[in-house]
């Protein structure tokens, strides 16, 4: 018969605490039931654990021997139940994601689909939003996580950058400025402006970074969404200024994309959470997958 993991947590609490009594009160176990116990430990093992006086216990040579691999069957065995009770949480729950609608569209569901292959019973939301939206479905609890342009951060949202995410200019085939392998802004100052409207992140980012450089731009459409600034190019009713997450959608279109450059212009995305709230083994997952998936993108 083999030794119980009981048995060796009522072996190393004797052994921390010296004193069968006390381990007992820790272990919520009678006294007769812990000396019991360890007794029963000492005959499968052929050995004295302990050398007892009135005044407590001590390990004997053979116990402290044998303390080291006691914590590491019983720390392995907790690992093994904490794992079995994250299964059983994963065959069943919900997981909440909110993002603007190009990354629900063209980041997400590559990432979901292995998923929930994976988590086939797990219900999975996702919320198409604005990015101003975005933060407060994360802050309320309404949503897991969140993905978004990184911008000053709330201080009850955490942050952890995903990804850069560059500004191009996105033309209708055969336009002037298609000649050219990178475009800068400054030749853009008689074009008609296809962009986010104000207050969008994606927007507030590009218009604060080129203030600093003296640059502004004429925008003749602002319009909410990345579908409608490309339908509006497509139809030649300008240019539009987007970000490399759209280059998809645009060759979906057969339109062509340019580098905007002097100055370059950058945004970060980001993975939100909410500060203070521990996130379930779903989302754990979940977000540990997107933060891999870019890092692989990276690399390639």
């Amino acid at each position: 018969m083999a030794a119980s993991i009981d048995q060796l947590r009522a072996f190393i609490m004797v052994a921390e605490t010296g004193h069968l009594a006390r381990a007992a009160h820790r272990l919520n176990v009678s006294k007769s039931s812990l000396s019991a116990s360890i007794q029963k430990l000492e005959g499968l093992l052929g050995v004295s654990l302990f050398e007892r006086h009135t005044r407590g216990c001590k390990l004997s040579t053979a116990g402290q021997a044998m303390l080291d691999s006691a914590h590491r069957m019983v720390q392995e065995w907790s690992r093994i139940e904490t794992g079995a009770a994250d299964f059983q949480k994963f065959r069943r729950g919900r997981l909440s994601v909110a993002a603007p609608a190009d990354q629900c569209a063209l980041l997400l569901p590559p990432l979901l689909r292995d998923f929930q292959t994976e988590h086939p019973e797990v219900r999975v939301e996702l919320h198409d939003v604005a990015e101003q939206e975005v933060h407060e479905l994360v802050r309320t609890g309404f949503a897991d996580l969140g993905v978004t342009s990184q911008t000053e951060m709330r201080n009850e949202l955490i942050a952890t950058p995903l990804y850069t995410d560059e500004y191009i200019l996105v033309l209708p085939p055969k336009h002037h400025l298609t000649k050219h392998k990178q475009v800068e802004w400054k030749q853009l100052a008689s074009e008609p402006i296809i962009g986010p409207v104000k207050g969008n992140p994606v927007r507030q980012l590009l218009d604060d970074t080129l203030a600093e450089n003296g640059i502004s731009l004429s925008y003749a459409y602002e319009v909410s969404l990345p579908w409608t600034m490309v339908g509006l190019v497509r139809e030649y009713f300008g240019v539009a200024v987007l970000t490399t997450a759209v280059l998809p959608l645009i060759r979906l279109n057969k339109l062509e994309a340019r580098p905007l450059v002097s100055p370059s212009v950058a945004r970060t995305l980001v993975l939100i959470k909410a500060q203070g709230r521990k996130l379930d083994p779903l989302a754990t997952s979940f977000s540990k997958r997107l933060l891999q998936m870019e890092r692989n993108n990276a690399r390639t």
